[in-house]
């Protein structure tokens, strides 16, 4: 009878591993034999797994496994060995803490894919030589560019950190390829190199010392003849990317760069930055101001994803932009003609995207900062003539317009005239506007003919009757605006907007836009059609009422009567014989006929001692010659 012994044994061939299975982190049989009772039953299979054969040396097995830190690739001289155990062997079991890949993953390649975990997650990569001190740099260097051709690669930042040298890479590709390198090339001495490669990005710190190498790179990159500037793959400079980490697309690096040149060459013309991994482009937008005549701009081969990144550029006057190879390219490859126009619409300078000649620009569709329009004037006049016969003709019909009694705009409407109102008071409903809404005709409410003949208004008798029932006001003159944009000699068409005032209800100030179409009659012109439609004030008339109330009062509307008649009779009158009420009153006419404001007219009495005709006759003199400023008409 075999004598027991008390010692766990290991399975041998084609015994039973159901708890190995079960806990294959642990990566042995933890069973034990139970002393006393019945005996533990094991069951022995006749034949052993297909291919799962007890290794020849288990010992050294292990210790290869052991030694080394990652899987065993397979190699030519292994002849067919996988981590140095014969495939008949059961080698390792393939735990959590195992140092094999799992099966069903493909060996080495399937560990190097979890190894890089995945590469999509980044952008760059730390590549470790473990001890590649020993070697000399670019022996190191030259071996893997040979192993893995035609894949390329440009180290970044190389350096020897204790007895294992580093590096990074920015391509996906060339770091897979690198994994794929590990202990697949054997120096002359027998040691096959290693390869160890995970995601990992390089640190610059921005000093003194790297902006002296940033200027001398930049130096070597720029054109004096072109005044142009290439910056596309910075990163990878060779005269930077031993030691330094310069990439673009960190903000602060790109403002440094920016900066530099700025400071040496601010007339700069063309730029290239392509290559940079550029996907945020805001701080771009100091482009426009370091840069004023810049016209030219590469930023293809980058990773803009969307047209409106492109708004913190549309500042600049481009006349060529290459955009080409950025993900926002992708989404007009079936409309061209839309890549064009959304392109244009931020530049519409440009004469070539992505290196293909566009059509010449539509000028007057763009912007010329060298053409300056015309400052805006307050009347609009070709002929002087019919400026002051409408300016005698308004001013009267607005002095009658503003008094108590209305009936002598009798002779201002001809026998046959029409006169229409329309109202506007959807813009603010705090306006009451009841006054004027039962004689509104706006012809897109009222659809009933009847009903539109009834609103308007013809006959000289009744259109003075009807005007004679508005509400009482008071208009400010220094809030009009004129425009003839007719005149012959038997019609002139005036337009006249500006502001007036309810009297019964000061707080109520209205805007006002009257269309005038004066024929002549006898001696003078009278109204052969007249349009006048209210609404509330613009925001810009708002502004003006805050700032500068209205300047006449109801019965300052009398007394301009009698001081107009005394004014146009007083060349003799001496300034000391004049009060303060008269001054402003004269004041307030001069602005009025001269649409100049009060401080101006003013200015203009004062230099002719107050004699009013002189006034009137010299700013005629001035303004024909055009030497009065335009700040002397804003109001």
């Amino acid at each position: 009878m075999p004598k027991k012994s008390s010692k766990p044994s290991w399975v041998g061939k084609g015994g039973r591993n159901d708890n190995l299975e079960s806990k294959s982190y642990f990566g042995h049989d933890d069973r034990v034999v139970r002393m006393g009772g019945n005996r533990p039953r094991v069951s022995f299979k006749t034949q052993a797994r297909p291919g799962r054969e007890r290794p020849h040396n288990m010992n050294l097995a292990l210790k290869r496994q052991l030694d080394d830190d990652v899987s065993m690739s397979i190699h030519p001289n292994d002849n067919g060995r996988q981590g140095g155990i014969r495939g008949r062997g059961i080698g390792l079991r393939r735990g959590r803490n195992s140092p094999l890949p799992p099966r069903g993953m493909g060996g080495q390649r399937a560990f190097h894919r979890r190894q890089l975990i995945p590469i999509s997650e980044s952008n760059w990569y730390k590549v470790i030589i473990p001890y590649g001190r020993k070697f000399d740099k670019m022996f190191l260097l030259n071996n893997l560019l040979s192993h893995m051709a035609p894949e390329s690669f440009t180290p970044v930042m190389y350096k020897v950190i204790g007895s294992d040298a580093v590096f990074y890479v920015d391509d996906a590709k060339a770091a897979i390829r690198l994994a794929n390198c590990d202990r697949k090339i054997t120096v002359p001495d027998g040691f096959k190199i290693l390869v160890r490669v995970k995601p990992g990005f390089p640190q610059c710190i921005i000093d003194t010392t790297l902006k002296e190498r940033l200027k001398q790179a930049m130096a070597k990159r720029y054109v004096q003849e072109t005044n142009a500037l290439d910056l596309s793959r910075f990163h990878l400079d060779p005269d930077l990317v031993s030691d330094y980490f310069c990439a673009l697309f960190r903000p602060m690096m790109l403002l440094a760069v920016l900066d530099i040149v700025s400071a040496h060459t601010p007339n700069l013309v063309a730029l290239n930055l392509e290559g940079n991994k550029l996907e945020v482009i805001e701080l771009l937008n100091v482009l426009n101001k370091k840069f004023p005549n810049l016209k030219i701009l590469y930023i293809g081969d980058n990773r803009i994803e969307k047209i409106n990144q492109l708004d913190v550029l549309k500042d600049l006057a481009l006349e060529e932009l290459r955009l080409a190879g950025n993900p926002v390219c992708d989404k007009y490859k079936s409309s061209q003609s839309d890549y064009v126009s959304d392109v244009r619409k931020r530049f519409p300078k440009l004469l070539r995207l992505d290196g293909v000649e566009l059509p010449r620009p539509i000028l007057f569709d763009v912007a010329d900062d060298e053409i300056k329009l015309p400052p805006t004037q307050r009347m609009f006049v070709a002929n002087p003539k019919a400026q002051e016969i409408a300016s005698q003709f308004l001013q009267q019909y607005f002095l009658i317009y503003d008094s108590e009694n209305r009936q002598p705009l009798l002779d201002a409407y001809h026998e046959h005239g029409c006169f229409s109102l329309t109202v506007n008071h959807t813009q603010n409903v705090n306006k009451d506007y009841s006054k004027y809404l039962t004689e509104s005709r706006n012809l897109f409410r009222i659809t009933d003919s009847g009903r539109r003949r009834k609103l308007l208004k013809q006959g000289r008798l009744p259109i003075v009757s009807f005007i004679s029932t508005l509400p009482r006001t008071n208009h400010d003159l220094n809030s009009f605006t004129m425009d003839i944009c007719l005149a012959t000699e038997r019609m002139m068409l005036i337009t006249v907007t500006g502001l007036f005032q309810e009297i019964e209800n000061k707080s109520q100030i209205r805007c006002f836009n009257r269309t005038f179409i004066i024929v002549p009659e006898g001696n003078g012109y009278c109204i052969r059609n007249e349009q006048l439609h209210i609404s509330n004030p613009t925001g810009a008339q708002e502004v003006l009422i805050q700032n500068q109330p209205m300047m006449m009062e109801a019965q300052g509307s009398q007394s301009t009567a009698t001081v107009e008649s005394v004014a146009s009779t007083m060349p003799s009158t001496s300034e000391e014989t004049l009060s303060e009420e008269t001054k402003r009153q004269m004041t307030l006419i001069l602005s009025q006929r001269t649409n100049m404001t009060l401080e101006w007219s003013l200015k203009c009495l004062e230099e002719v001692r107050w004699n009013f005709n002189d006034a009137m006759a010299a700013f005629q003199e001035f303004f024909k010659r055009g030497e009065i400023p335009q700040e002397a008409f804003k109001k």
